[in-house]
């Protein structure tokens, strides 16, 4: 395949790739990637300030969505800017929402089978640690809290684990209280590490059972 078509493939806005590797007997495929032409939008991921200095470039290596049977990593070029009120910083890239090693679709795939599967079993099938799928998980749950539009109706937090229930008008303290979820979902609460009810209804603090 061109590398042309490896970008089709890959289909992150704004990146092409320009070079790829494939070990048919590791079954892995990597791919190196870059900003096309013309996409120059810069954006500090201190302050989300929109620059156009660039003060230097540099490489970082992220896994993907397996293709097919083969383990994808994409290497990315990333730059960092000179923000007027941050400094130097990393550029802000949509694809990449931390400083984990993962893409964003790829912790947003490990997300989903959380919901429906022991972390041990996602952690065996997507080849990582239960810590490392419950950081995983963490930020996903994170994530689409963040994304949503928040209600107007009383959010209701409730400890599984210890059987207790509050009410809570501040979405802020919603989001500090994360921790919860932790025992949610730990195997104290429910044996095999599974989250029955661990799902986006209770994270969003709607369902009358959260």
């Amino acid at each position: 395949m061109r590398e042309a078509d490896w970008t089709k493939v890959l289909g992150w806005p704004g990146y092409r790739v320009y070079r790829h590797e494939i070990e048919e007997q590791a079954k892995t495929l990597k791919l190196w990637v870059r900003r096309k032409r013309g996409n120059r939008k810069l954006v500090c991921s201190g302050c989300g300030r929109k620059v156009s200095d660039a003060y230097d470039t540099y490489e970082r290596e992220v896994r993907d969505l397996p293709c097919f049977e083969f383990r994808t990593t994409v290497v990315v070029e990333l730059y960092r800017v000179r923000c007027p009120d941050c400094g130097v910083k990393t550029e802000k890239v949509p694809q990449l929402p931390s400083k984990a090693p993962f893409s964003k679709r790829f912790e947003e795939a490990v997300g989903l089978a959380c919901e429906s599967a022991a972390v041990r079993r996602v952690a065996r099938q997507f080849g990582l640690s239960s810590s490392t799928v419950r950081a995983i998980d963490l930020r996903y749950l994170r994530r689409w809290a963040e994304g949503r539009r928040k209600p107007a109706l009383t959010y209701q937090i409730a400890d599984v684990s210890r059987g207790s229930c509050r009410l809570c008008h501040d979405p802020e303290m919603v989001r500090r209280d994360f921790p919860v979820l932790q025992r949610v979902v730990s195997r104290s609460a429910y044996p095999g590490g599974a989250r029955p009810i661990a799902n986006r209804r209770l994270i969003g603090g709607l369902s009358k059972y959260f």
